[in-house]
């Protein structure tokens, strides 16, 4: 169990920073087709936020009920985690556009 949780800490983290960097080369990416970087950066930023708070949750949840489980249990946590990550990551990247859209036609009309 100890050596599992070394190992969650150093791949969590990795998977954290592997994401990070990608989502920073959208931005990148956007910003040099001369896109609406700003509007990606919220996008990003937003889903990135939601789908690190969602995950955490969703193991801290899950850690007391799987703590007494078997292998298979770990197993269950992790894709529990994982998909509630990606299921707030996928919702909120929808949905953040407008948000950010709403928000700039509200700073405009000041």
């Amino acid at each position: 169990m100890a050596r599992f949780s070394r190992y969650g800490k150093v791949l969590g983290t990795g998977l954290v920073a592997i994401d990070f960097a990608s989502r920073i080369g959208n931005v990148q990416n956007t910003y040099k087709a001369d896109g609406n970087w700003e509007k990606e950066l919220f996008i990003e930023s937003s889903s990135f936020v939601a789908s690190a708070l969602a995950g955490t949750i969703a193991v801290k949840a899950g850690l007391a009920l799987f703590m007494v489980a078997t292998p298979m249990g770990w197993v269950g946590l992790i894709v529990v985690a994982a998909s509630a990550s990606m299921g707030a990551n996928i919702y909120i990247t929808e949905k953040s556009g407008g948000v950010y859209d709403n928000i700039m036609e509200w700073v405009g009309s000041l």
